[in-house]
């Protein structure tokens, strides 16, 4: 066969089955969106750091910004909580239960309430309010099932920071003493009825029994209750009724003499009915001899369970039948009103076997014509008997029992209300901190999500500070001033701060940066630079003779740099657009937004300006203040869902002669100082954000702000029967740990037998020639200005993972991609391009087109030896 043939392919350099130790299949399995996790076991790090014995100190750099900056998912802080069972956790799709600000005196404090959330719930909030039917003795009546909540006391019904009666100072849900906190409502699709009648079921105006309802079965929150007695008690009768449901654990019909054995759990009742009259019934229980019960009540027993009568029948004649139904392991449950005309009057207590339970009252509304008796609605209000706080992980039930009060009012044990505390969201700290009693530095993360801490006052004297982290009497180039107004000129070593994008959208990012200086413009390709805190990366700029100076480029915005004066000499002063906006000349200081959303703002008071307590002064210069005020806000709406955090302000003056910092919390931010705390006090935001104020008596106060990325929301439970509660995690970031994991790339014996980051090319990694194959040019592959971040999984299922790019400034370029922005790592590998590691392009390996050579002819299909 003769085979003749010019080919050209597409390929991305390094790719296919043939590298080393490696499977085409295997080659394409680990992926750099999962990075870091094939390189962390435990939180450690698995594996070995390589450079080369022969590489560039760059190349170490590069090793360092990856191993110092290595984070993994670890589930330490996101945490959900779900009740399971017939449970409504309060809120909607639309609204949702939100934590009370810090804002007053603990009793004066007002939240978001239970009915901000809902007037009503019914079945589609708790199965145990299911729509039912009352099946008289005539027709079947349909009804619905809610629970109210009525109370428009802000103070009550509401999840707040607060001291309860146990001293306990935490965030908990509170229910006041004589609040109507919730209402139980049945009601009738149609009126249901019954004939008014005798004992012996003849019609009579005079009747006070209601005989279609009588022996009739009828559902109340989720538990099947016989209606045992249905009566009109008053003395008048008229517009009277009560109705006597009972319900058990077992059932059942003995006739006078018969036993019988029961279990109920781990307990087995032999009961006798011992005796039968039209009235009465008595039984030997275990041996235990009852009184007489009537129809309709109950015995307890010496265990404390209940025996009761549901129906009696007793034939006077010769041979005639006696017997009893009963229940054993009884629940009875009374209500009644003596007047259900119009709303009725409510004068009676839900009763519980044969207790009236404080704090409730019955509602029956209806008509009674003497003939026939109609009712329409059944309601029972709820009333707290006194001050109950439910702490996290705490059941209404309990709380109530706790308090000496009767927990019974909770329906009888067929609702309950939990609360599992604020969700566990992501935060991070802004702090108000001292690295000494003159220096207030405010610790911030940027637009990276890196912390920064701002110089914002250094004390000069009493009364009098500067802004900054030295003193003002420091040489003009260790004073080190924070600038925040545009229109004042930047110095060497000065610190500044960048904002563009809109706060109330999310779109907002601020930088710290420190003017590190430049080049006289008269030099030859002159040069100014910056220095980003919060990455510790040095940005550099060529200097423009023309129209702006520099653009400084972060977080997807720009901001204009400009020489002061015509004479641009070393180190030459600047103007910043600090807003990213076009002209140079804004006079308000840029506020401050937290990587998380919280807007800061810093307004400053010279010596000669009135602090007159309005927030938005600023002075125009950094020397000679007099007092500094902080405000912190969430300008973004969507950060909440509708009950806005408070501002949280501070004060800060040079309060001392000696001299010191003081600060001072403003209004309306209230703190409380727990039972046996000195010096420190604590509060909640709306969002869930705690507060932490530090007073020590002879040092700078110091506040702490934790601040979740997601708003922090109280989980509060309406449960109806058995339930559960269940929790999971989410992960976050967590550094990872690295213990004596470098080595030269001559210290390497096999490539697969671990799990190795491998840095620099092979030019001067022998690791890094041997992942690609050794090819004969260490540079293909490779282009100027470009890096390579590549994995390669090995058969035995360890991961190489290769850093490295043309030049060792392409390499350091990769190295601090990869440590900083690594979630937007995808596939086995990428390219990297760029100036800093902030604006560098992330993107897909370069297709290059490679020719192959002719294949030379063969002369026969044919060959010999």
């Amino acid at each position: 066969m003769k085979v003749k043939k010019m080919v050209k392919r597409l390929f991305a350099v390094g790719a296919g089955a043939t590298m080393l130790g490696a499977t085409a299949m295997g080659a394409l399995a680990a992926d750099l969106s999962s990075y870091p996790d094939m390189f962390v076991s435990d939180g450690t790090f698995n594996g070995f750091f390589v450079v080369g014995e022969n590489a560039a100190a760059v190349d170490n750099l590069a090793m360092t910004d990856i191993a110092a900056s290595m984070k993994y998912r670890a589930p330490v802080k996101t945490s959900t909580v779900t009740v399971e069972g017939d449970a409504w956790l309060a809120g909607t799709s639309s609204k949702k239960l939100e934590m009370a600000n810090s804002n007053s005196s603990d009793n004066a404090v007002a939240g978001e309430t239970l009915r901000d959330i809902a007037t009503f719930i019914g079945d589609e909030e708790l199965v145990a309010l299911t729509d039912g039917s009352w099946s008289t003795n005539e027709q079947a009546y349909e009804f619905q099932q809610f629970l109210f909540f009525d109370s428009t006391d802000t103070t009550s019904n509401i999840v707040k920071y607060t001291e309860a009666d146990n001293d306990k100072t935490a965030d908990h849900f509170l229910i006041k003493n004589a609040d109507p906190f919730l209402r139980y409502k049945m009601e009738f699709s149609s009126v249901a009825q019954s004939d008014v009648t005798n004992s012996d079921g003849t019609a009579t105006t005079t009747g006070v029994y209601l005989d279609d309802f009588e022996d009739t079965k009828l559902t109340f929150m989720g538990k099947e209750y016989t209606v045992v007695q249905a009566r009109r008690p008053a003395s008048t009768a008229e517009n009277s009724v009560k109705l006597v449901l009972m319900a058990g654990a077992t059932s059942d019909t003995l006739l006078e003499g018969e036993s019988k054995s029961y279990t109920l759990g781990a307990k087995t009742y032999d009961v006798t009915l011992s005796y039968v009259d039209s009235t009465h019934a008595k039984f030997v229980v275990n041996g235990e001899s009852t009184n007489k019960i009537a129809d309709g009540q109950t015995y307890v027993l010496a265990d404390g369970n209940e025996v009761g009568i549901s129906d009696l029948l007793y034939q006077s004649y010769a041979g005639g039948i006696h017997s009893a139904s009963f229940f054993i392991g009884a629940q009875k449950m009374e209500l009644r009103d003596d007047n259900v005309e119009s709303a009725g009057t409510g004068s009676k207590n839900l009763k519980i076997g044969s207790e009236d339970i404080d704090g409730t009252q019955v509602k029956i509304t209806g008509t009674d014509d003497n003939t026939t008796f109609s009712i329409s609605t059944i309601e029972i209000n709820l009333t707290a008997e006194d001050d109950f706080f439910l702490a996290k992980d705490d059941k209404l039930s309990a709380v109530i029992k706790a308090a000496g009060e009767e927990n019974e009012v909770l329906l009888g044990g067929a609702l309950d209300v939990e609360y599992k505390g604020l969700t566990e969201e992501t935060t991070h700290d802004i702090r108000l901190k001292t690295s000494s009693s003159r220096r207030y530095k405010l610790a911030v993360f940027d637009g990276d999500d890196k912390q920064v801490e701002l110089p914002i006052a250094y004390a000069e004297g009493l009364g009098n500070f500067s802004v900054g982290e030295e003193s003002r009497t420091n040489s003009r180039a260790n004073q080190k001033r924070l600038i925040m107004n545009e229109t004042i000129p930047i110095e060497k070593d000065d610190y500044f701060v960048v904002t563009d994008g809109t706060a109330a959208s999310g779109s907002a990012k601020s930088y710290l940066l420190q003017y590190k200086g430049a080049d006289d413009s008269d030099k030859t390709s002159p040069k100014i630079k910056f220095k980003n805190l919060g990455s510790s990366e040095t940005l550099e700029y060529s200097v423009s003779t023309t129209n702006d100076t520099a653009t400084i480029k972060l977080g997807g915005y720009s901001f204009a740099v400009r020489g002061v004066g015509i004479d641009l000499a070393d180190d030459f002063p600047i103007l910043v657009a600090l807003n990213g906006d076009s002209d140079i000349t804004d006079v308000a200081a840029v506020n401050f937004i937290d990587s998380y959303g919280a807007q800061v703002r810093i307004d400053y008071f010279p010596s000669n300006m009135t602090v007159n307590g309005t927030i938005g002064e600023e002075g125009d210069s950094v020397e000679n203040q007099t007092s500094v005020r902080v405000n912190i806000t969430v300008p973004n709406a969507d950060d909440y869902d509708s009950f806005a955090p408070i501002h949280v302000a501070f004060n800060i003056t040079a309060g001392t002669s000696d001299p010191e910092l003081r600060a001072g919390l403003l209004a309306p931010v209230t703190l409380l100082t727990p039972d046996g705390v000195t010096e420190v006090s604590y509060g909640y935001t709306s969002l869930g954000a705690f507060l932490t104020f530090n007073e020590p008596a002879s040092d700078p106060d110091e506040l702490t702000y934790s601040y979740p990325k997601v708003q922090r929301l109280p989980q509060l439970y309406f449960t109806s029967g058995a339930t559960s509660t269940s929790s999971s995690s989410a992960g976050d970031l967590t550094r990872v740990t690295i213990v004596d994991a470098t080595k030269l790339d001559s210290e390497v014996a096999s490539v697969s037998a671990q799990n190795l980051v491998v840095v620099g090319g092979p030019c001067v990694n022998s690791v890094a020639a041997e992942l690609l194959g050794s090819p004969a040019d260490c540079a293909q592959g490779f282009t100027p200005g470009k890096a390579r971040v590549k994995l390669f999984e090995q058969a035995n299922g360890n991961v190489a993972m290769l850093v490295a790019g043309y030049s060792g400034a392409d390499t350091r370029l990769a190295g601090k991609v990869l440590a900083h922005r690594f979630s937007e790592l995808t596939g086995d590998e990428v390219e990297i391009e760029g100036t800093t590691y902030s604006d560098a392009t992330i993107g897909a390996p370069t297709p290059m087109v490679e020719e192959e050579p002719a294949v030379a002819p063969e002369a026969d299909a044919t060959t010999t030896q």
